[in-house]
């Protein structure tokens, strides 16, 4: 789907999602398509009557290298603030090979983001019931996400002592990632299609960095049984020159954010008015 034509809320999380189709909410690497198509179309000039494609196309990364400064799009919104995506976020705790209990992080769609789901079960009675719409209505098939699930050793995580964050960091400046757990996490944020040339895009426009936030594992271990889950909020901050996806969001730590999806009102009236017109909605730069 078009960036201009999806939609964007700010404020606390169960103030907004209720506004929006469910299944239309982004997910982390739909999200960061748009914010890097969004950056590479205010850093570069486009060639003389270059025929840009929609992204997530064939031409994404074609379409990348292309942009116009003069020109104020809704996409450029989303390089600037902190934005919730679909992506469901559970730890829990499990034994390994080896007997040891260790923490582990499963990564998902949005059938299991305990956190929205509570919020849109206790939102829908007094908003009435929505169209039973699905992903595939508002997502292309490769933006789905898989269920991935990695422990969390295997990911050499580092303890920010200033913030009291664990974290890993790449550098985008990178030809592969060594570690492959690591890399199965970056491919989530990032998207499997030409994962490497994305990073060299990022670095290109000075964002050098991506930095990944996550629990604490010792508190995992404390707060979750063997079938109990953790869940928390999957958050990408603002594009700077280090890129920050927090894997551990809880909504006490987020008073507000944004989120991009379809609106309800808002397609309502859109197709009121494309059906008055009868004109279909194009992309008038692409």
């Amino acid at each position: 789907m078009d960036i201009d034509e999806r939609d964007i809320e700010k404020g606390s999380l169960p103030e907004i999602l209720p506004k929006f189709y469910p299944s239309s909410i982004s997910y982390l690497s739909e999200l960061n398509d748009y914010r890097m198509y969004a950056e590479v179309w205010s850093n570069k000039t486009s060639k003389a009557n270059a025929k840009r494609m929609e992204i997530g196309h064939a031409g994404y990364l074609k379409t990348l290298q292309f942009g116009e400064s003069k020109k104020k799009r809704k996409s450029d919104k989303v390089r600037f603030d902190s934005f919730f995506v679909a992506d469901s976020l559970n730890y829990r705790s499990k034994k390994n090979v080896y007997g040891e209990v260790q923490a582990y992080l499963q990564m998902g769609g949005i059938q299991t983001n305990s956190i929205f789901n509570k919020i849109i079960k206790a939102k829908t009675s007094s908003l009435g019931t929505q169209p039973p719409l699905s992903d595939k209505d508002f997502h292309s098939k490769h933006y789905l996400p898989e269920t991935v699930d990695v422990f969390l050793d295997t990911l050499d995580l580092s303890l920010d002592g200033r913030s009291n964050e664990y974290y890993f960091e790449i550098s985008t400046n990178s030809n592969d990632i060594s570690n492959q757990y690591q890399k199965m996490l970056l491919s989530q944020i990032l998207g499997r299609d030409g994962f490497l040339e994305k990073l060299k895009l990022l670095y290109s426009v000075e964002r050098k960095y991506i930095r990944c936030l996550f629990e604490n594992p010792e508190n995992v271990i404390k707060s979750a049984g063997m079938s109990n889950a953790v869940p928390r909020l999957c958050v990408a901050r603002p594009f700077s020159e280090t890129i920050v996806f927090d894997f551990a969001g809880t909504l006490d730590h987020y008073k507000e954010g944004c989120l991009l999806g379809t609106l309800i009102m808002a397609s309502e009236d859109r197709t009121e008015s494309v059906e008055m017109s009868g004109n279909s909605q194009i992309d008038g730069y692409a």
